[in-house]
């Protein structure tokens, strides 16, 4: 390249790179030339130079990273595919899925255990010191994090060959971004915020643990076919100080990170210590403002790069109302408030960004606008309709003593505002601890919390109220399973949480059905005829209520428990239908490859096995585990249990030596995953013997794959 007055053909970025090689004045005649032949590209170039300036650093580094915000901006291919067909690591590369300005992003094959994979490699034009420290410090970071809203790391490495780093995470099948994901189905306002919602969780997840995110947006907040969403993209993740383990962060002063789409402006001035959670809690309410105006908040399309820096150091994002007129003012301000200029004006966490947004979702004032005497009046009239109308009738009997009416009623609203404020956090902090410590050994420790959490909600709300519904239904649920489970106890709760419910919000009510589908399970497995033929009768009834209703979690079971007793009656023709429609029930509500709508076909599968109808149980168990894998759970307890059924299926279809291979694959992963002494390693072991045995191998059977000690 001799200069600017050569060929006008030039890239951006080649006219950068001849730029930056020269110093000084040679470098301003340069741009000079360009300008009397492309004013549009020398302006460009002029402010990728400035941004370079600014960056500081060794010209040629600096360069690459001003190049890299760049093309990620430019949406520029680079090398796409270079790893294309390459084994790496235990992983087959397969095709490319995404590209930005730095790295690149395949699905890719991994092959012990079989499943699908992300693999992200850094472009080797771009592995210099710095990037690939970052690239590698992502990988740390996703180690430091446990959370099903964040894309788990699977392993990571270097690959010799091409000289990059490489990682590979959690598969999102059929992935797309949160906005995109929201215009397809054309979701509503509310389900919108839902789903931010679980990013909003999985963000706070990661604050607690130490690390920032600094680049959310749209891409990086994926929703997969089964509509779970996944935050992805720590690459330019940061802990904060006093971290998980005091790793110091790979951003230098004056290096700008992150994508100007949805940064929050202080992390423009380039100078880490700015930057903290609240940048987070910035880029969160941009994605909601995007998801809810149907646009992108910043249009930065005709700015060069220093100008665009300046739009979002000085320019507020637009209100919601702009876009959307009917919006709600409170959302409005929820949103206005994360996204406030000043970080001292924002929400100071990303937990209360959620608090306040799920405040709006019940209906009750946000933190972020301050309600109206009248408005606070409403919300009380709401949740104390009884009160009100009492007070209202009074007021207009006793015209006289209005005063005294008005008094009582501010009394009672104070007392109905603390009475809300319990209840909140029972339901959103109290419950939802006792829910993280499981329902295995803890569930003694699991009940004494929520039945605290229920009493207290009854001094404050009084038994039937919705709270206290909702508090008894928990309790139901943990009666039914975990250590010292007992029927009766789940039974009695259950009566509890639904009087509760019929009381305060009505028969049809989610907390309602579902207290009745628990009454039901716990009638149906009582040794008592009656009582298990009452309860077979209340299953058929509330079939035909739940099947088409979204929100009761426990309609499947209904028709699974349904199916069973059909099973026994001898009926399998009627039990089959039953399981067909709750895996199609799940199907229809939470997607073909939600776990859920995977333990729903299990049903199908052990009839099918019942009856030793072994084809079309192992055409049932291959596509199950076709979709466990694909979906990141290769290991999950329900994947095991597939892999030993399918093992099964073999050995009775006399095809011993495919059961065999797959059999051991299985045993080694129920070893690893479920123990050594498991019982479940006993019984895929026990089929090992049987496969063997059917080989004429039975010595080897007896003596290398003996019972290992699992209780039967």
């Amino acid at each position: 390249m001799s200069g600017a007055g050569g060929d006008s053909s030039w890239s951006i970025e080649e006219l950068f790179r001849e730029a930056v090689a020269r110093n000084g004045k040679a470098r301003e005649e340069f741009v000079a030339a360009l300008a009397t032949k492309d004013p549009g590209a020398a302006a460009r170039l002029a402010a990728l130079l400035a941004a370079d300036a600014a960056a500081g650093g060794d010209d040629a580094l600096a360069g690459e990273q001003a190049l890299a915000v760049l093309r990620a901006d430019a949406g520029v291919a680079g090398d796409a595919g270079i790893l294309t067909g390459r084994a790496i690591g235990g992983f087959e590369v397969r095709e490319l899925v995404g590209q930005g300005g730095s790295g690149a992003v395949y699905r890719a094959l991994q092959q012990r255990p079989s499943r699908e994979v992300a693999f992200k490699s850094l472009r080797p034009e771009l592995a210099g010191a710095r990037l690939r420290r970052r690239f590698e410090l992502e990988a740390e970071h996703l180690a430091l994090l446990d959370h099903p809203n964040i894309a788990r790391v699977i392993a990571a490495g270097f690959d010799e060959e091409t000289r990059v780093p490489w990682l590979a995470t959690e598969f999102v099948a059929d992935a797309r971004g949160i906005v995109r994901h929201a215009e397809a189905r054309a979701l509503a306002p509310r389900a919108r915020i839902e789903l931010l919602l679980a990013a909003v969780d999985a963000v706070a997840s990661a604050h607690a643990r130490g690390v920032l995110h600094r680049d959310l947006k749209p891409s990086n907040i994926l929703v997969g076919s089964d509509g779970a969403v996944k935050v992805i993209d720590f690459g330019l993740a940061r802990l904060t100080v006093g971290g998980a383990d005091g790793r110091s962060v790979a951003t230098e002063t004056g290096e700008i990170v992150g994508s100007l789409r949805s940064m929050a402006p202080e992390q423009c001035d380039g100078d880490p210590r700015k930057v903290d959670v609240r940048a987070d809690v910035f880029a969160l309410g941009a994605v909601l403002l995007e998801m809810l105006a149907g646009r992108a908040p910043r249009d930065l399309a005709d700015l060069s790069v220093h100008g665009a820096i300046l739009e979002v150091v000085r320019t507020p994002l637009p209100r919601l109302r702009s876009f959307r007129p009917d919006a709600s003012p409170d959302l409005e301000a929820v949103i206005a408030k994360a996204c406030a200029l000043d970080p001292a004006e924002r929400y100071p966490s990303v937990a209360e960004l959620g608090e306040d947004l799920r405040r709006f979702l019940a209906g009750d004032p946000v933190r972020a606008r301050r309600p109206s005497a009248a408005r606070r009046l409403r919300a009380w009239a709401r949740r104390e309709p009884g009160i009100a109308i009492a007070v209202a009738v009074a007021g207009v009997a006793i015209v006289t003593l209005g005063a005294g009416a008005v008094a009582y009623a501010r009394v009672q609203e104070r007392e109905a505002a603390r009475a809300a404020e319990i209840s909140r956090r029972l339901v959103d902090e109290l419950v939802p601890a006792s829910k993280r410590l499981g329902l295995t050994q803890d569930a003694p420790a699991v009940r004494a919390i929520d039945r605290a959490a229920y009493d207290l909600s009854v001094i404050a709300n009084g038994e039937e109220h919705p709270v206290s519904a909702r508090l008894a239904l928990k309790l139901a649920f943990d009666w039914m399973k975990g250590a010292g489970s007992d029927p009766a106890e789940a039974a009695a709760w259950a009566r509890r949480a639904r009087a509760a419910a019929e009381a305060s919000i009505g028969a049809d009510a989610q907390v309602a059905l579902e207290a009745r589908c628990i009454e039901a399970w716990m009638g149906f497995q009582s040794s008592d005829k009656q009582t298990h033929d009452r309860a077979h009768e209340e299953l058929i009834a509330l079939a035909g209520i739940v099947e088409e209703r979204s929100d009761v979690d426990g309609a499947s079971d209904c028709l699974g428990l349904l199916g069973e007793h059909a099973e026994q009656e001898g009926d399998i023709a009627l039990a089959e239908t039953y399981y067909r429609r709750a895996a199609a029930r799940s199907t229809r509500i939470v997607g073909p490859e939600s776990e859920l709508t995977v333990q729903a076909r299990s049903y199908l599968v052990d009839a099918l096995r019942k009856e030793q109808r072994w084809p079309e149980a192992l055409v049932e168990l291959d596509q199950l585990l076709e979709i466990q894998r694909r979906n990141g759970r290769a290991t999950g307890a329900w994947t095991l249990r597939f892999a030993m059924q399918r093992g099964e299926s073999l050995v009775r279809l006399g095809r011993a030596a495919e059961a065999e291979t797959a059999l051991v694959e299985t045993e080694a992963l129920v070893r690893d995953a479920i123990g050594a002494t498991s019982p479940m390693r006993d019984r895929v072991r026990a089929l090992v013997r049987e496969a063997l045995e059917a080989q004429g191998r039975g010595e080897e059977a007896a003596r290398d794959w003996p019972p290992v000690g699992g209780k039967p």
